[in-house]
């Protein structure tokens, strides 16, 4: 029995070891070296590749030996490296003439897989450092040249430089050539056949023949040709507006530049000059910097032709012509027969058109320009051949209206155009409509509104829709895409709010709402309107008006006493008595007060002080009272007692309407002096004040201010002698 199970014990020995061996080989055919690549006295770089995605191989270590070419059994280790990527350099070697053997150890949870190794020859596997470009400048011998100088950076022996060589590519405006030649036979070269005034970028690389697979990486300078003058001219092209005035029109000129290669250079300026056909008119824009692309003139109506020309630093181009029809014969060519524009997505239109029937059209002038056009540099346009029968327009935006025509070109002249506008993708309005009410009534109301903009619409309009609510209920009602006004009829008494909404295939705006008052009958604007006009007109007529009146009430007028009636009184008029002279009353009287005179006419109303004035015991004493003052005794009253006598003041304005001048007694005299000089300086030689006051001989004068200022006519005085009492003093 124990004889039977030994055989079974090594054969599953034997078939472990032989699955072992199996998983082996099997992973290590798994990995492998693809190549090596010298750069001479640097590092030996080695690449590999693992086919087996779950080795799960967490590092690698790269062996590097020297062999035997021709036995391949003897190594001697130039060095290692490790890393977790699929290359690694080895570091630095001494020469790459020799045989090297290369392989890879990868490490994995399970244990280590080893790749098979990797013979090459050194010479085979070199890779060299670019070359310099030490010199690049036009030849000064051959127009049309370049000169071009390199050095190799490595050193290389006698022997070894036979098999060096370069590669030359130079390349402008995405044309590429390309030579190559031996880097050591001679190390300037001219590169020659290049177009004038055009750069170029010069590019150089280095190899070893004997490494065919390995080219060194570019090195590259730009530079330019020397130019020549434009061997082509401009485009032109034109727009003709109509007569301004009397035998002018506005011509606008516009250009593409000369295209590459024919431009020869940089354009530095262009000149533009039209010249009458029937005399000796002319017309120039003069010299225009190289930005512009447009000139606008004002010619007359006769048949012209203009001319274009572009100017570089070697010379001028040759002109562009272009002829102008008179102005009566500008509508006699014909338009192609039909024109339609196909989207093509969100930035092309494919424009197709018919030609003229019976005619033999030169060629064809296709124009595109956004909606509005603003400036003759927003058209753009192409020339196309006479065979040509559609045009791709590129480089457009969606949503924006754009106007395309064709104009058919014969010979010199062109036709009329036909034009159309369209869109690459239609959106929905900006904005809505502005609505204005024509007519309002006790059921229904008229309004009209603005149609929006193009290139605010997005899109064609299709529709209108009046949108009308009140107290919360919302109606609406559509119209055509033509129509801008509406009559609403039937609608109930009360306040609207109206609004039109725009609509394009995409969708809708609504523009600003307006309250309507429904209800009453034919409310007119107009009549409101100049009502308000004339109230305002008379707001500000009657204060200019009533300026003087409103100057005296806000200015009065200073009365100025001296002329006054009181200044004009006769001294002969019935008195009995007089007063002291004014040196005597000056002692009695305080002087202080001074009144501003002005002149009055005779009739005036002119303002005076009037006063009231009592009597008080005179002072034995006082000695400066003349004796020859007039006495006054009213036997009614003590001899100690004052005699008051109030004169009251009234402010009259017309003569019809004095009112004479009261007296009363005062039984408690006041005994504030006042101050008053403008009588007695008026009247200094020996003043006459008899028709003013009468004082009594025992008693002084002490007067007092009532009122500042009335008015006295003339006839006024007899009135305030009558107040006064008699005198019984004789």
């Amino acid at each position: 029995m124990s004889q039977m199970k030994l055989p079974r014990a090594g054969l599953l020995l034997w078939m472990c070891v032989m699955n072992r061996v199996q998983d082996t080989a099997t992973a290590a055919a798994a990995l492998s070296i693809t190549h090596c690549v010298i750069r001479q006295y640097v590092d030996i770089t080695c690449y590999w590749e693992t086919t087996d995605q779950h080795l799960n191989i967490n590092s690698y270590r790269l062996q590097i030996n020297k062999t035997s070419c021709e036995s391949k059994h003897s190594f001697f280790q130039v060095g290692f490296c490790n890393t977790a990527g699929s290359d690694c350099s080895v570091q630095p070697i001494d020469s790459a003439l020799h045989c090297f053997c290369a392989d890879v150890l990868a490490s994995t949870r399970t244990g280590s897989i080893r790749s098979p190794p990797y013979f090459f020859s050194g010479v085979n596997a070199v890779k060299l450092r670019p070359p310099q470009i030490t010199y690049l400048t036009p030849s000064k011998t051959r127009s049309g040249c370049l000169q071009v100088t390199w050095k190799m950076v490595e050193s290389f022996l006698q022997n070894e430089k036979i098999y060096i060589r370069l590669q030359i590519e130079y390349t402008t405006h995405n044309q590429t050539r390309s030579q190559t030649t031996q880097a050591f036979s001679n190390e300037t070269l001219e590169l020659c056949d290049l177009h004038p005034g055009s750069k170029y970028t010069v590019r150089l690389r280095a190899q070893d023949s004997r490494a065919h697979a390995h080219w060194s990486s570019w090195t590259s300078l730009d530079t330019t040709t020397a130019e020549k003058a434009p061997s082509a001219a401009p485009r032109l092209w034109r727009l003709i507006h109509s007569v301004e005035e009397a035998g002018r029109r506005r011509l606008i000129l516009v250009w593409k530049p000369v295209s590459w290669p024919e431009v020869n250079g940089v354009v530095l300026s262009y000149s533009a000059t039209c010249r009458s056909d029937l005399d000796s008119s002319q017309w120039t824009c003069g010299t225009m910097d190289a930005s512009r692309r447009s000139c606008i003139l004002n010619i007359s109506d006769d048949p012209c032709h203009c001319s274009l020309t572009a100017t570089n630093s070697a010379g001028t181009s040759p002109p562009a012509h272009i002829s102008i029809p008179a102005h009566t014969h500008a509508e006699e060519l014909p338009p192609p027969q039909a024109i339609s524009v196909t989207r093509l997505d969100d930035t092309r239109l494919v424009v197709e058109w018919t030609a003229a029937l019976s005619q033999s059209e030169s060629g064809f002038v296709v124009q595109w320009a956004s909606v509005p056009y603003t400036e003759p540099t927003s058209l753009d346009w192409e020339h196309i051949n006479e065979t040509a029968r559609s045009f791709i327009v590129s480089g457009l935006l969606p949503e924006v209206p754009y106007n395309l025509s064709v104009v058919s070109l014969f010979g010199p002249l062109a036709g009329s155009g036909m034009s159309v506008i369209a869109f690459t993708r239609e959106g929905a309005p900006s904005v809505g409509p502005n609505i204005t009410m024509l007519q309002t009534s006790s059921s229904g109301v008229v309004l009209k509104w603005d149609p929006v903009p193009l290139e605010k619409l997005h899109g064609f309009i299709q529709s209108y829709t009046i949108l009308y609510s009140i107290n919360g209920k919302d109606k609406s009602e559509k119209v055509s895409a033509h129509d801008e006004q509406k009559s609403l009829s039937g609608l109930m008494e009360g306040t609207y709010n109206i609004c039109v909404m725009a609509h394009t295939a995409v969708g809708g705006a609504t523009g600003p709402c307006q309250q309507v008052v429904v209800g009453l009958e034919d409310v007119q604007v107009i009549p409101i309107l100049l009502c308000a006009l004339l109230l305002c007109f008379l707001i500000l007529i009657i204060p200019v008006c009533m300026r003087v009146r409103i100057k005296q009430c806000l200015c009065p007028t200073v009365p100025d006493p001296s002329k006054s009636s009181l200044s004009v009184w006769s001294n002969a008029r019935m008195c009995q008595h007089k007063l002291p002279s004014l040196s005597a009353m000056n002692s009695i009287i305080s002087m202080g007060q001074t009144t501003i005179f002005q002149d009055y006419g005779e009739k005036d109303y002119v303002p005076v002080q009037v006063f009231t004035y009592h009597t008080v015991p005179q002072d034995s004493n006082e000695t400066n009272i003349s004796t020859s003052a007039v006495t006054h005794q009213d036997s009614t009253l003590p001899a100690a007692q004052a005699f008051p006598t109030h004169l009251l003041n009234h402010s009259y304005t017309k003569p019809g309407q004095v009112t004479p001048a009261g007296y009363k007694e005062d039984p408690q005299p006041s005994s504030d002096h006042l101050l008053f000089e403008s009588f007695f300086t008026n009247k200094r030689n020996q003043a006459d004040l008899c028709d003013y006051i009468h004082v009594s001989q025992s008693h002084e004068p002490v007067i007092t201010t009532i009122d500042e200022y009335r008015t006295l006519d003339l006839n006024e005085c007899p009135h305030f002698r009558q107040v006064l009492p008699e005198d019984t003093s004789t």
